[in-house]
């Protein structure tokens, strides 16, 4: 009995190790069909498939043997006795269907399993990917294509079955008759190699057809998710006619790919027939000749036409391994994206295998630090290191300089959006953050895991969307209760109790059932209900009317035990801020609060207005 896999039943970097082992189409391939206990069901199902086949082989044979040793004679007895051989054949066939069928198709959705909990486990890293890369494109990888790649444990099975179905008509026709033997022994690998020169151009399309399908399932799903700020947009025909071409892409390579199929198919069906024309008629010959009995002629005949079936299996083999080793590759391009955020400590990269090293090293390092500073500095001297800080450095002089502690709201304004987002995304540990830039409390970002600036800074982008599931779950974490304050500050109370079932109301589609102006305000509600100590809100009333923004302003002030930084160029949440950092083009920054700075600074008064 294999188990579903597990967290751990991942493959991570071996110990001692400085690099882990890159992914490939091979390494897939051996953990989709190894890893896990699978290969104990790999055995079983090829064992069954090919008991399977050898029966099948010997079906014809036990008829042929009947005719010769019961119906001929007209011995009863003896047909009793074959009949009763030819009825265990057939349910031996029929029970090592079954049980290889059983154990290959547990392997086949472990694997599976497996490979998409390896796209999963990527794509959600701390570290992020270096490359940004579709949704659609990731749900077609962790699906389809791992489904895919999956699939050669039937493969296998039914190849090596396919084999042993071959071997065994040979030898029945060779203990028959030695030339129709021979024959089939020579015509086999004669037969596979043309099959093989026929399935080169089926494979370049089938490769083509899978990546223009997951491009079009990409762009699909995307445009799907997106179709609100595309109507929004008025980009409503743009959308289609861009689906439109790549959807007519998917269509000629797939009937590409299927006329080769069509081809492929034909030809081998039409060597196939030749080949059980050709055995027919020499073991006819033979039998007219005497050379063999009118119940080895049966026997030849029925094998000469099973044969058929394994030896086009033998032949389409290729084309089924090139299609998994494509969507292979394509997993383990995925696999192998570059971090976003690089492990580092003093400047250098870690490898996988370091980092726990390293976080126990950190951690070391912290409480020395801290215990020194309580044996040296009383807890009431000198100014408390602030949650979050952010220095001036040449690489990063585009982002102003401020500090942020428990209690304070801190407006920053930056009037490039992109920069905006840098920002966000730098304190969100979603980019790198350069060295001696952020800091943490009183540690430099670049020297903790994400995991650790995740437990203290909360920073969602703008564009933070919903999820399946009730109102409550998509607010507050499993366990978490719903907090007042929270709900107030946002502003969601008085929407969501004309929803039907309140708080426990089902949202589908990413909440496209609400306004834009709902979707904001309960992405902030989750927000503010994060436990971290320092939250950073992107421009979070840019949907909402000025009487809600008024509204959702106050509200925030009722966070005394924490810091929250408001990336907005909004007047209303600037005017709550005990302090507005203000960024420009050259790098030079302006610090204020909201009325001096509109007083002080024609920069400020152009991006907020008055």
């Amino acid at each position: 009995m294999v188990s579903m896999p597990s967290r751990s039943a991942i493959p991570s970097c071996p110990p001692g190790r400085n690099k882990p082992t890159p992914w490939t189409a091979s390494r897939l391939f051996q953990f989709t069909l190894l890893a896990n206990g699978r290969w104990k069901l790999l055995l079983v199902g090829c064992a069954g498939f090919i008991l399977h086949q050898v029966s099948e082989a010997l079906v014809p044979a036990t008829i042929g043997a009947a005719v010769d040793k019961a119906i001929a004679p007209h011995d009863a007895g003896a047909l009793l006795w074959w009949l009763g051989a030819l009825a265990v054949v057939f349910v031996v066939l029929a029970l090592s269907w079954r049980i290889g069928t059983l154990a290959t198709n547990r392997s086949f959705l472990y694997g599976s399993h497996d490979l998409r909990q390896l796209a999963v486990e990527r794509t959600l890293h701390p570290r992020g990917m270096a490359a940004r890369r579709a949704p659609g494109e990731i749900v077609a990888i962790a699906s389809s294509d791992a489904d895919r790649v999956a699939g050669l444990s039937w493969l296998i099975g039914g190849g090596i079955a396919a084999a042993a179905g071959v071997v065994t008509s040979a030898v029945t026709l060779l203990l028959i008759s030695v030339p129709l033997g021979i024959a089939v022994l020579v015509a086999t690998p004669v037969m596979l190699v043309v099959m093989q020169r026929l399935t080169k151009p089926l494979e370049d399309r089938s490769d083509v057809e899978q990546s223009s399908a997951a491009s079009a399932g990409a762009l699909a799903t995307d445009f799907v998710t997106g179709s609100r700020p595309l109507k929004g947009l008025g980009a409503e025909e743009a959308a289609i006619t861009r689906y439109q071409a790549a959807s007519r892409t998917s269509l000629l390579a797939g009937l590409r790919a299927v006329r080769a199929r069509s081809a492929y198919n034909g030809a081998s069906t039409a060597l196939s027939a030749a080949f059980l024309a050709g055995i027919a008629f020499f073991a006819a010959w033979f039998a007219v000749q005497g050379s063999i009995t009118v119940g080895q002629l049966v026997a030849v005949v029925g094998v000469a036409q099973y044969v058929q079936g394994p030896m086009a299996a033998l032949g389409f083999l290729s084309v089924e391994l090139a299609r998994k080793r494509a969507s292979a590759a394509r997993i383990a391009v995925l696999l192998e994206e570059p971090e976003a955020v690089p492990a580092t400590v003093d400047g250098e990269r870690l490898a996988d295998g370091d980092r726990a090293a390293s976080g126990d090293r950190l951690a070391a390092t912290e409480r020395t630090t801290a215990s020194a500073t309580s044996a040296t500095q009383p807890a009431s001297a000198g100014h408390p290191v602030p949650l979050l800080e952010l220095r001036d450095s040449p690489d990063n002089s585009a982002f102003p300089p401020f500090t942020a502690s428990a209690g304070e709201i801190v407006g920053v304004v930056l009037p490039d959006g992109p920069q905006a987002r840098r920002l966000v995304d730098t304190l969100g540990f979603r980019t790198p953050a350069p060295r001696g830039v952020v800091s943490i409390d009183g540690h430099d970002a670049a020297d903790l895991d994400p995991l650790d600036v995740r437990s203290k800074v909360f920073a969602d982008t703008h564009e933070g969307v919903l999820f399946r599931g009730s109102v409550r779950g998509n607010v507050a974490a499993a366990g978490i209760p719903l907090q007042e304050r929270a709900m107030a500050a946002a502003a969601v109370a008085d929407f969501v109790s004309q929803l039907p079932d309140g708080t426990e109301t089902v949202l589908t589609g990413h909440g496209q059932s609400l306004s834009g102006g709902q979707r904001q305000r309960l992405v902030l509600g989750r927000s503010l209900h994060q436990q971290q100590p320092v939250l950073v809100l992107h421009d979070p009333t840019t949907a909402v009317d000025t009487a809600t923004e008024a509204v959702i302003a106050e509200g925030l002030r009722n966070f005394p035990d924490k810091a929250l930084v408001l990336v907005t160029t909004s007047p209303t949440l600037l005017a709550v801020c005990h302090r507005v950092v203000v960024g420009g083009a050259d790098g030079a920054s302006e610090t204020g609060t909201h009325r001096e700075l509109l007083a002080t600074s024609a920069g400020y008064r152009e991006v907020v207005g008055s």
